[in-house]
């Protein structure tokens, strides 16, 4: 899979120690480890881990009202 870019061709580096790379890195490897947290045969865990993993994206990097409007347009 290739990086995401924007319509202007940006895309995100997250390379590096300083403090914010760092933290935001650490926000993604959770993020990512809620969504891997469900049992592989059980569909109501993978909705839970889903569920989970989305809020979890929405509330670290405060996009609830903004995917809300998306979603409901």
């Amino acid at each position: 899979m290739s990086k995401y870019k924007n319509k202007d061709g940006i895309s995100l580096n997250y390379d590096g120690d300083d403090s914010h790379k760092v933290l935001v890195r650490e926000v993604i490897r959770e993020a990512i480890r809620i969504l891997n947290s469900h049992a592989i045969s059980d569909s109501q865990s993978k909705s839970w881990a889903i569920d989970r993993g989305i809020n979890f994206l929405e509330e670290n990097f405060d996009i609830k009202e903004e995917w809300n409007e998306v979603s409901n347009s």
